[in-house]
């Protein structure tokens, strides 16, 4: 007997739990993962489902799918259902949660992972899986065409990312000391600027910034495999999630970075029906790209010093979000 946690539409875990098999309760979701293991050539490692298997019979599939169990965050599950199914130890230092596709009972999270793999690795699981091979983006492509491989909705925006030079990590404490001394590096020209000596992160103290790791999520932001920058999110209501700061290091700007890792967090959730942030008005450019994505102002309007005032923006609409199966 298998067992789910159940998730309301905003991701929260409730204290239910579902018994696979059984039909699911109207607003309850559940969580599922899809693992991508892609090698240095750019082969996207494949399984092919069993000709039994209940959906999808005997198409060609990713690398590693399921749901998760009861106690299984999305990591825990990625990792167990790749060794349940294909008999590979995933390497987690080289994966990235890149999206995340909301459907009728469940949320599904797409799992990238850059790993060389053998096929004399493998160990599949009889009851799932019959076949498993290499296959770059264009034969995957030309089986969706053909009927062999199920015809996920996301193939285009995968694809994409592979390919991106962009990449976003969870952080961690451990993280703190060289996250805070690229925020301070960062924030320092606008603290010269507007003399804010009460508001302005270049004043934050480790104890304050340390307290960021405890609420929402903070994540790392790599340019082809350096640290460019960071983004901290928070839930602030359900369905209304904050941008609560983005630092992107000088030598990284006018890249189309924010922009990118902003569309990025909108497909990472999903569950969002808005995201706000705040931004210094008289910094046009950021006023700019904030309007250019969507955001508008809010009315909100905070006086920090007679140098500087804060405004808040929301965006609500033509959010960046996945259509499902």
């Amino acid at each position: 007997m298998e067992l789910w946690n159940i998730y309301d539409q905003f991701r929260h875990m409730t204290d239910r739990i579902h018994e696979r098999g059984k039909e699911m309760m109207p607003g309850d979701y559940h969580l599922v993962v899809h693992v991508w293991i892609v090698n240095d050539d750019g082969q996207y490692l494949i399984q092919r489902r069993q000709p039994w298997k209940i959906g999808f019979p005997n198409m060609w599939d990713c690398s590693a799918a399921g749901s998760a169990i009861m106690g299984d965050d999305s990591e825990q599950a990625a990792i167990r259902e790749a060794k349940e199914e294909i008999g590979i130890e995933l390497d987690m230092e080289r994966a990235e949660r890149l999206f995340t596709v909301k459907f009728p009972e469940g949320f599904d999270d797409i799992w990238l992972v850059r790993q060389n793999i053998t096929m004399e690795e493998l160990h599949l699981q009889e009851e799932e899986v019959v076949d498993a091979r290499w296959a770059s983006e264009e034969e995957i492509k030309e089986m969706v065409k053909n009927g062999e491989f199920i015809p996920f909705t996301y193939f285009d925006l995968l694809f994409e990312m592979v390919h991106s030079n962009i990449s976003l990590k969870p952080a961690t404490v451990k993280d703190a000391e060289e996250l805070l001394t690229m925020q301070m590096e960062v924030f320092m020209p606008l603290y010269k600027k507007y003399k804010d000596h009460e508001t302005s992160p270049v004043t934050q103290t480790m104890e304050r910034f340390t307290e960021r790791f405890e609420q929402g999520v903070y994540y790392k932001i790599c340019f082809e495999g350096t640290l460019a920058g960071s983004v901290h999110v928070h839930e602030k209501s359900s369905g209304l999630i904050r941008l609560r700061i983005m630092n992107i290091l000088e030598s990284y700007q006018n890249r189309g970075i924010a922009q990118q890792v902003m569309k990025r967090l909108e497909l990472m959730h999903p569950e969002a029906d808005a995201w706000e942030l705040d931004t210094i008005l008289t910094e046009e450019r950021n006023c700019y790209l904030y309007e250019k994505i969507g955001y508008r102002q809010t009315g909100e309007f905070k006086e920090i010093n007679e140098n500087m005032s804060i405004i808040r923006y929301r965006k609500e609409s033509n959010l960046h979000k996945i259509i499902s199966m």
